[in-house]
């Protein structure tokens, strides 16, 4: 199996490039950071306003780090801001129109990839493939969770 562990972790080396290339598609698609339109696909996905710490713990970053973000994707229109009426501290981000259409874009800019690749791939082994990919990533994150430690 050490053979083994040795081309897959050089096999999903190569396939974090191919993530990150995709990434990259997707933060041209949205002429935003990687952050920006991660923030904007959380609110897209998720279709109801968030507070700044929700999307602090969903970013993983502080929450001057996402007043930041937000004061950019607010500066291009794709967001506003709305304040709680029950905290007067606390604020609320809500994807506007222009946003929803951005970040609708940028998704369908990364299926359309992902179409083109699997039409390169005979059916039968895109099933094949899928299976396998299903299983691995289920598996590497059963370990993970039996090796995490926390700090």
């Amino acid at each position: 199996m050490k053979n083994y562990a040795e081309k897959f972790n050089e096999l999903i080396t190569r396939l974090q490039v191919v993530l990150s290339d995709i990434d990259y598609a997707q933060k041209a698609c949205l002429q935003a950071g990687r952050m920006e339109c991660l923030l904007l696909n959380h609110l897209y996905e998720t279709k109801v306003p968030a507070n700044m710490n929700e999307l602090a713990k969903v970013l993983n970053v502080s929450h001057s780090r996402v007043t930041r973000i937000m004061d950019n994707l607010v500066n291009k229109k794709l967001v506003t801001r709305k304040p709680s009426e029950e905290d007067r501290r606390c604020w609320f981000a809500i994807i506007t129109e222009k946003g929803k259409k951005l970040a609708e874009n940028s998704q369908k800019s990364i299926l359309d990839q992902q179409e083109m690749l699997l039409d390169k791939i005979p059916q039968k082994e895109v099933d094949e493939i899928y299976k396998a990919i299903k299983k691995y990533v289920e598996r590497y994150e059963e370990v993970l969770k039996e090796t995490y430690i926390e700090i």
